[in-house]
């Protein structure tokens, strides 16, 4: 007479649930006890969003904010503000990082301003911006002072927008190095 051997009966329900949690779907998890923390809800950065003020998803920082490693930037796109940052001066002027500025030119202003800072830029070169860029080799591009330029892309110039939410303090001086350096090569 065979006995019960829970050991036997233990294991080969394992066994079987094991077998049974595996599945040629790897997309899916299988059983789901917290489903809203497996499947997101969230929102493709340039999506309508309407949770959000203007229904865009991909907003600025919350007005009035700074990041704990930068100072308070509290100038606005206005021409009386520029001539304010006018006397702003270059902290990294002789601390040039050509490869990180050219890094940083590529990503934020090459397709506007194109490669040599010309304002020939993919944007415009293929016609689905009809204004042109302004040109860093421009007459009054060389006037402006480091400050003015610094202030130009961190609040916005123009029609272009403020890139200030996007990069670090010291990241927008090595790009007004790097235009200094364009302005440079073009004499």
């Amino acid at each position: 007479m065979k006995t019960f051997d829970l050991k036997k009966y233990l294991m080969g329900i394992f066994a079987i649930a094991l077998l049974y949690s595996c599945d040629e779907n790897r997309n899916e998890p299988g059983w789901s006890f917290f489903n809203d923390m497996e499947q997101s809800q969230a929102y493709e950065t340039w999506s309508e969003n309407p949770n959000m003020p203007e229904g865009k998803t991909m907003a600025g920082p919350v007005e009035g904010t700074v990041a704990t490693h930068e100072h308070a930037y509290n100038f606005v796109k206005t021409p009386e503000d520029e001539l304010k940052a006018a006397s702003l001066t270059n902290p990294l002027v002789n601390d040039f990082d050509q490869e990180h500025a050219r890094e940083l030119y590529d990503r934020f202003c090459l397709m506007c301003h194109g490669d040599n800072g010309d304002g020939k830029g993919f944007l415009f070169t293929s016609g689905k911006y009809p204004m042109p860029p302004a040109s860093y080799k421009a007459e009054r591009a060389m006037n402006k002072t480091d400050g003015q330029l610094f202030h130009n892309i961190r609040a916005g110039f123009g029609v272009m927008g403020a890139h200030g939410p996007q990069m670090s303090v010291e990241d927008t001086w090595q790009l007004v190095n790097y235009i200094r350096h364009l302005q440079a090569e073009q004499n």
